[in-house]
Protein backbone atom coordinates (compact mmCIF):
# COMPACT_ATOMS: atom_id res chain seq x y z
CA UNK A 1 0.00 0.00 0.00
CA UNK A 2 2.83 2.38 1.05
CA UNK A 3 4.81 1.71 -2.46
CA UNK A 4 1.09 2.24 -4.57
CA UNK A 5 1.25 5.64 -2.63
CA UNK A 6 4.96 6.63 -3.18
CA UNK A 7 4.07 5.80 -6.98
CA UNK A 8 0.90 7.56 -7.06
CA UNK A 9 2.50 10.36 -5.15
CA UNK A 10 5.71 10.62 -7.67
CA UNK A 11 3.50 10.28 -10.46
CA UNK A 12 1.50 13.51 -9.62
CA UNK A 13 5.16 15.41 -8.82
CA UNK A 14 6.54 14.68 -12.11
CA UNK A 15 3.17 15.36 -14.03
CA UNK A 16 3.17 18.38 -12.03
CA UNK A 17 6.97 19.56 -12.56
CA UNK A 18 6.46 18.35 -16.17
CA UNK A 19 3.19 21.14 -16.41
CA UNK A 20 5.64 24.11 -15.83
CA UNK A 21 7.05 25.81 -18.69
CA UNK A 22 8.80 28.89 -19.21
CA UNK A 23 6.37 32.17 -19.85
CA UNK A 24 7.45 32.13 -23.83
CA UNK A 25 6.42 28.73 -24.07
CA UNK A 26 3.17 29.79 -22.71
CA UNK A 27 0.46 29.16 -25.55
CA UNK A 28 -1.36 32.62 -24.41
CA UNK A 29 2.19 34.65 -24.48
CA UNK A 30 2.48 34.97 -27.93
CA UNK A 31 5.88 35.89 -28.87
CA UNK A 32 5.36 38.87 -31.20
CA UNK A 33 9.69 40.40 -31.29
CA UNK A 34 12.73 39.48 -30.40
CA UNK A 35 16.03 40.80 -31.18
CA UNK A 36 18.41 39.53 -28.60
CA UNK A 37 18.19 42.52 -26.47
CA UNK A 38 14.34 41.90 -25.70
CA UNK A 39 11.97 39.19 -26.15
CA UNK A 40 8.12 41.18 -26.18
CA UNK A 41 5.53 38.61 -25.12
CA UNK A 42 1.76 39.58 -25.92
CA UNK A 43 -0.10 37.92 -23.76
CA UNK A 44 -4.50 37.65 -24.64
CA UNK A 45 -6.39 35.52 -21.62
CA UNK A 46 -10.19 34.93 -22.94
CA UNK A 47 -12.87 35.23 -19.77
CA UNK A 48 -13.30 32.20 -18.19
CA UNK A 49 -9.80 30.87 -19.17
CA UNK A 50 -7.08 29.82 -17.36
CA UNK A 51 -3.14 29.68 -18.96
CA UNK A 52 -0.53 26.93 -17.59
CA UNK A 53 2.05 27.06 -14.88
CA UNK A 54 4.88 29.15 -16.34
CA UNK A 55 8.24 30.36 -14.96
CA UNK A 56 9.17 34.20 -15.09
CA UNK A 57 12.78 33.95 -14.31
CA UNK A 58 14.08 36.98 -16.39
CA UNK A 59 13.94 40.38 -15.56
CA UNK A 60 10.91 41.72 -17.29
CA UNK A 61 8.51 44.84 -17.79
CA UNK A 62 4.25 44.16 -17.50
CA UNK A 63 2.49 46.58 -18.73
CA UNK A 64 -1.17 45.75 -18.02
CA UNK A 65 -3.20 47.06 -21.02
CA UNK A 66 -6.78 46.11 -19.39
CA UNK A 67 -6.13 46.68 -15.84
CA UNK A 68 -9.87 47.04 -14.84
CA UNK A 69 -10.30 42.96 -16.01
CA UNK A 70 -10.60 40.68 -13.01
CA UNK A 71 -8.34 38.24 -12.87
CA UNK A 72 -6.91 35.82 -10.38
CA UNK A 73 -3.38 33.92 -9.89
CA UNK A 74 -2.47 30.70 -8.07
CA UNK A 75 1.57 31.17 -7.33
CA UNK A 76 3.29 28.46 -6.55
CA UNK A 77 6.30 29.98 -5.80
CA UNK A 78 7.75 33.65 -5.50
CA UNK A 79 10.30 35.71 -4.50
CA UNK A 80 9.13 37.75 -1.10
CA UNK A 81 9.22 41.41 -1.73
CA UNK A 82 7.88 44.68 -1.50
CA UNK A 83 7.69 47.05 -4.32
CA UNK A 84 10.55 48.39 -5.12
CA UNK A 85 9.58 51.18 -7.24
CA UNK A 86 7.19 53.78 -5.84
CA UNK A 87 6.65 55.66 -8.90
CA UNK A 88 5.38 52.59 -10.90
CA UNK A 89 1.94 52.76 -11.72
CA UNK A 90 -1.03 50.51 -11.65
CA UNK A 91 -0.05 48.77 -15.27
CA UNK A 92 3.40 49.02 -15.58
CA UNK A 93 5.85 47.77 -13.50
CA UNK A 94 9.20 46.28 -12.99
CA UNK A 95 10.68 42.50 -11.82
CA UNK A 96 14.20 41.66 -11.57
CA UNK A 97 13.49 37.86 -10.88
CA UNK A 98 17.29 38.11 -9.39
CA UNK A 99 16.86 35.73 -6.28
CA UNK A 100 13.84 33.43 -7.44
CA UNK A 101 11.32 32.87 -10.02
CA UNK A 102 8.03 32.93 -10.20
CA UNK A 103 6.25 30.26 -10.78
CA UNK A 104 2.14 30.39 -11.06
CA UNK A 105 -1.16 30.27 -13.27
CA UNK A 106 -3.48 33.40 -14.37
CA UNK A 107 -6.53 32.81 -14.97
CA UNK A 108 -9.70 35.54 -16.05
CA UNK A 109 -12.76 35.35 -14.08
CA UNK A 110 -14.40 38.46 -15.96
CA UNK A 111 -16.49 38.95 -19.57
CA UNK A 112 -13.93 40.89 -20.98
CA UNK A 113 -10.49 39.78 -22.63
CA UNK A 114 -7.18 40.04 -20.26
CA UNK A 115 -4.65 41.54 -22.77
CA UNK A 116 -1.34 42.40 -21.09
CA UNK A 117 2.52 43.01 -22.72
CA UNK A 118 5.18 40.83 -21.14
CA UNK A 119 8.55 42.41 -21.88
CA UNK A 120 11.18 39.99 -21.02
CA UNK A 121 14.66 41.83 -21.29
CA UNK A 122 17.20 39.25 -21.96
CA UNK A 123 19.84 41.48 -22.86
CA UNK A 124 22.99 40.88 -20.13
CA UNK A 125 25.49 43.37 -21.17
CA UNK A 126 24.08 46.72 -20.10
CA UNK A 127 25.45 49.90 -21.60
CA UNK A 128 25.81 53.69 -19.62
CA UNK A 129 22.78 55.74 -21.60
CA UNK A 130 21.85 58.94 -21.66
CA UNK A 131 20.47 61.10 -18.73
CA UNK A 132 16.81 61.00 -18.52
CA UNK A 133 14.53 62.52 -20.56
CA UNK A 134 13.29 65.98 -19.37
CA UNK A 135 10.14 66.88 -21.56
CA UNK A 136 6.72 67.56 -19.71
CA UNK A 137 5.43 64.56 -21.72
CA UNK A 138 7.51 62.25 -19.76
CA UNK A 139 7.01 61.13 -16.62
CA UNK A 140 9.97 59.09 -14.96
CA UNK A 141 8.58 55.43 -13.42
CA UNK A 142 11.67 53.88 -12.80
CA UNK A 143 15.40 53.47 -13.88
CA UNK A 144 16.80 49.98 -13.40
CA UNK A 145 20.00 48.10 -14.40
CA UNK A 146 18.35 46.86 -18.08
CA UNK A 147 15.93 49.46 -18.54
CA UNK A 148 14.47 53.06 -17.91
CA UNK A 149 11.16 53.50 -18.10
CA UNK A 150 8.83 56.77 -18.47
CA UNK A 151 4.71 57.21 -18.94
CA UNK A 152 4.72 59.59 -22.29
CA UNK A 153 1.27 61.42 -22.33
CA UNK A 154 0.11 63.01 -25.65
CA UNK A 155 -2.39 65.84 -24.94
CA UNK A 156 -4.18 67.70 -28.06
CA UNK A 157 -2.07 68.52 -31.24
CA UNK A 158 1.63 67.95 -30.12
CA UNK A 159 4.97 66.92 -31.84
CA UNK A 160 7.92 65.76 -30.25
CA UNK A 161 11.11 65.95 -31.67
CA UNK A 162 14.20 63.55 -29.77
CA UNK A 163 17.62 63.76 -31.02
CA UNK A 164 19.32 60.21 -31.17
CA UNK A 165 19.51 58.44 -27.94
CA UNK A 166 22.54 55.78 -26.83
CA UNK A 167 19.49 53.08 -25.67
CA UNK A 168 17.29 51.15 -27.66
CA UNK A 169 13.54 52.72 -27.34
CA UNK A 170 10.53 50.51 -27.21
CA UNK A 171 7.21 52.22 -27.47
CA UNK A 172 4.12 50.44 -26.54
CA UNK A 173 0.21 52.73 -27.27
CA UNK A 174 -1.66 52.39 -23.68
CA UNK A 175 -4.95 53.94 -24.87
CA UNK A 176 -7.66 52.83 -27.60
CA UNK A 177 -8.79 56.35 -29.19
CA UNK A 178 -9.29 57.70 -32.57
CA UNK A 179 -6.01 59.41 -33.46
CA UNK A 180 -3.70 58.41 -35.59
CA UNK A 181 0.00 58.73 -33.61
CA UNK A 182 3.06 58.74 -35.91
CA UNK A 183 5.89 57.64 -34.71
CA UNK A 184 8.95 57.58 -37.15
CA UNK A 185 6.35 57.63 -39.91
CA UNK A 186 4.68 54.24 -38.37
CA UNK A 187 0.75 54.52 -37.28
CA UNK A 188 0.45 53.25 -33.50
CA UNK A 189 -3.35 53.10 -34.14
CA UNK A 190 -4.83 51.00 -30.90
CA UNK A 191 -4.28 49.47 -27.65
CA UNK A 192 -1.15 47.31 -27.97
CA UNK A 193 0.54 48.84 -30.85
CA UNK A 194 4.15 49.42 -30.89
CA UNK A 195 7.61 50.28 -32.25
CA UNK A 196 11.25 49.29 -31.53
CA UNK A 197 13.50 51.91 -32.50
CA UNK A 198 17.62 50.97 -32.20
CA UNK A 199 19.72 53.22 -30.60
CA UNK A 200 21.26 56.14 -32.17
CA UNK A 201 18.59 56.88 -34.56
CA UNK A 202 17.03 60.34 -34.25
CA UNK A 203 12.73 59.99 -33.96
CA UNK A 204 9.76 62.19 -33.89
CA UNK A 205 6.15 61.44 -32.65
CA UNK A 206 3.73 63.41 -33.81
CA UNK A 207 -0.08 63.18 -32.53
CA UNK A 208 -2.07 64.88 -35.47
CA UNK A 209 -5.55 65.34 -33.88
CA UNK A 210 -7.16 66.40 -30.60
CA UNK A 211 -7.36 64.40 -27.43
CA UNK A 212 -5.01 62.58 -25.43
CA UNK A 213 -3.22 59.13 -25.67
CA UNK A 214 -0.85 57.30 -23.01
CA UNK A 215 2.15 55.15 -24.06
CA UNK A 216 4.64 53.23 -22.50
CA UNK A 217 8.48 54.58 -23.51
CA UNK A 218 11.53 52.14 -22.48
CA UNK A 219 14.97 52.87 -22.83
CA UNK A 220 16.46 49.53 -23.26
CA UNK A 221 20.52 49.66 -20.97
Amino acid sequence: MKKICFILAFSGLYSFCRSQVPVSKEPRHHNILENGHIRLLDVHIPPGDTTQIHIHSTPSIFVILTNKVKVGSQVISEEKRARLNPADDENIWFEGFYKQPRIHRVWNSDISEYHVMDIELTNTKFIAIDSPIRQKAFTLLFDEDPVRAYRLSLANVLKIPITERKADILVIRLTDSKNNIHINGKSLLKMGDYIYIPSGKPFEIINGEDGKDEFGFFELK
